[in-house]
């Protein structure tokens, strides 16, 4: 189904503005993370990979909804792929918001880890942070790469959703499990009195919870709903509905998906104070910068 002229301006436009927001904000975050030293702890590590994981969602992952746009004969979005280009993308798609899920999943596990193990888990050295994160990334690049070889030798699509699924809903149940234990472990184990380590670790557990339940409604409504298109009568990955509310639900979905990789730096801002202290300061040097820069003629 062809959509009107200004609706295409509209989708791209807002598509766009998400995208540039997704990389501002992130890269914002990882300049505040390299800057201060306090953030830089172990138990930020995976918190460093997962803001630049969503960093590079917002920065390639786009290219998807852009090439929805084409094919829905946008004149305003034309994408004739060369082969090789549109194998890296279609490998590059899924692989920043794989590695993203799969970093939130892993949080879960080094968050419960620290709750039921606090001591163990403060002996934890970084090189074992750094061998997890490569992990993160290699399993995702993995999963991304299965994807593709299904989809270049045309196995059923129904295939290739069941696997991609099956994938997000483990990371998913793997989030669950983590933090229903830690709840339990909260609402039913002893209460000592917590100083100094201890409040940080449980205060950062808290935040991290937020993280991920707030990702986690951005992100579950588009993968309900593409299991309900694929039980419908569509067979082709190429087919979509012709309803215009159908077409406009699922780029709505898409834009509220990507909306994964906004929401946690400023939960970072809400729930941290050194990152929120850092951001300011980084904000005000920039002010003083920009100010010493306007030549004295034009004062």
């Amino acid at each position: 189904m062809p959509l009107s002229s200004s609706e295409c301006i509209t989708w791209f436009a807002v598509t766009l503005t998400v995208c540039v927001a997704i990389v501002t904000v992130n890269l914002l975050s990882i300049i505040v993370f390299i800057k201060t030293r306090s953030l830089r702890t172990r138990a930020m590590y995976l918190v460093i990979s997962l803001t630049v994981a969503d960093m590079f969602v917002g920065g390639f992952s786009h290219l998807h909804p852009f090439q929805l746009l084409s094919r829905y004969s946008c004149d305003i979005v034309k994408m004739k792929l060369s082969p090789e280009l549109k194998v890296i993308i279609f490998f590059l798609f899924p692989w920043f918001p794989l590695t993203s899920l799969t970093n939130i999943a892993v949080i879960s596990l080094d968050r419960m880890h620290a709750t039921f193990r606090p001591f163990r888990h403060r002996l934890i050295k970084k090189w074992v942070y750094v061998v997890t994160i490569a992990g993160v990334w290699v399993l995702a690049a993995m999963v991304s790469t299965a994807i593709l070889i299904l989809f270049e030798h045309g196995k059923e699509p129904l295939y290739r959703l069941y696997f991609s699924q099956s994938y997000c809903y483990l990371c998913l149940l793997v989030i669950c499990v983590s933090y229903s234990s830690i709840v339990v472990k909260f609402l039913c184990g002893a209460h000592p009195q917590h100083h100094g380590a201890d409040n940080r670790q449980r205060k950062l557990t808290v935040t991290l919870f937020i993280m991920t339940i707030v990702s986690l409604l951005t992100w579950l409504p588009r993968g309900v709903f593409v299991i309900f298109l694929r039980f419908q009568s569509f067979t082709s990955i190429t087919e979509f509905p012709s309803s215009e509310k159908l077409v406009r639900l699922k780029f709505s979905l898409i834009i509220l998906s990507f909306m994964n990789s906004l929401v946690n730096p400023i939960v970072y801002t809400i729930r941290i104070p050194e990152f929120r202290k850092a951001l300011l300061l980084l904000f005000k040097r920039q002010r003083r910068q920009n100010a010493r820069d306007i030549p004295l003629h034009a004062l």
